[in-house]
């Protein structure tokens, strides 16, 4: 997460809100191979699939802290781009998940026009693993800060990957050995901006309740919105929805529909939405910055856990990661997919 100062700058977060519960890890702990932590991450990935990880008092949080500041002062200029700009480098999904996506393009649960953009940079771009994504100058300009951002996260993702494999019983490397950075994935670093909502009718989600397909999601907030669905909990049910306050020093982080589907449901992929953001914060824009890693396009998707036996985490054995992203894209696009938490054995969270 960013550090102070940009919290300091922001409208403050209301303390009248029901706030969901996330277990705080501290990196610096995590490093120095602390048993307690490690537990303390495998629980939270099993039980809700959402932590926050404290940066703080560790040499590579606070680089991360540095760049996170920086990053959301450029992500700012490139989501303001002009518009004939922006529609020179869209996204063509599933073809492309790469570039920006525009506000209103997709919808929300009550079929109106979502509230936010989005623009992704693809890892293999950064990476020079693939060079087919087109690229924006204001972008290109800023090329090393977004490869020194990602070789730093893909280090934190790397010791979230290893210790949950270990925690597992696994070998060390059995996730992170599916997801090289220097192989060509789906992996991107995305900048989000949420709109603000100062008319009434603009109160209400700007991105539909989702989980993330990938691995492991690294994301760094300022202003509030983002909301997490109770276990065993409707997402009908508005009661059901915690607030996940932004801290400084903290990134947040969740796990993802791969590590359900390579764990057999072992781990949690938790079902999240962004709302408009609460109290005064609603009347300003909200920026996000994260990592969203993938495994690469041609890792297996093979369970590596006997698991809980949860329907369908053994039916896409066969994939590979690209084929397997594809069809729930696609499944989604065509409404026949069911949004719903997968995994974990999650416990009761007062909200």
């Amino acid at each position: 997460m960013a550090s102070d100062k940009p919290f300091e700058d922001a409208p403050p977060f209301p303390d009248d809100v029901p706030v969901i519960p996330l277990n705080t890890i501290s990196l610096a702990a995590l490093h120095s191979g602390d048993k307690t932590t490690a537990r303390d991450v495998l629980t939270a990935c099993r039980e809700l699939g959402f932590f926050l990880l404290d940066l703080r008092g560790d040499v590579l949080g606070k680089t991360m802290m540095e760049e996170v500041d920086q990053l959301f002062g450029v992500g700012k200029d490139i989501l303001n781009l002009p518009e004939d700009t922006k529609q020179r480098y869209l996204h063509d999904i599933p073809k492309s998940f790469l570039g920006f996506k525009p506000r209103g393009q997709a919808k929300i649960e009550t079929n109106e026009p979502d509230r936010f953009e989005w623009f992704n940079l693809g890892q293999d771009s950064i990476m020079g693993t693939e060079t087919t994504q087109s690229i924006p100058p204001l972008v290109q300009t800023h090329m090393s800060l977004f490869a020194s951002f990602l070789e730093h996260g893909q280090s934190i993702l790397a010791t979230i990957n290893t210790t949950l494999a270990t925690q597992l019983a696994l070998p060390p490397d059995a996730f992170t050995c599916l997801q090289k950075p220097t192989r060509p994935s789906g992996t991107v670093v995305r900048i989000i901006k949420a709109f603000a909502s100062e008319r009434d009718e603009d109160v209400r989600t700007s991105m539909i309740h989702h989980t993330d397909f990938g691995t492991v999601t690294l994301l760094a907030n300022v202003i509030g919105g983002l909301q997490v669905l109770a276990p065993g909990k409707s997402p009908t049910d508005q009661d059901a929805w915690g607030w996940v306050r932004p801290q400084p020093g903290c990134l947040i982080v969740n796990l993802g529909d791969a590590m359900v589907q390579w764990t057999g449901g072992v781990l949690r992929s938790n079902v999240h939405r962004v709302n408009c953001a609460p109290g005064q914060q609603r009347f300003v824009d909200r920026y996000s910055l994260a990592i969203l890693a993938r495994p690469e396009r041609n890792a297996s998707m093979r369970k590596l856990v006997d698991g809980l036996g949860d329907s369908g985490h053994g039916e896409d054995d066969s994939l590979t990661a690209w084929e397997w992203e594809v069809k729930k894209a696609m499944s989604l696009k065509r409404g026949d997919a069911v949004t719903e938490s997968t995994g974990g054995e999650p416990r009761s969270l007062a909200t």
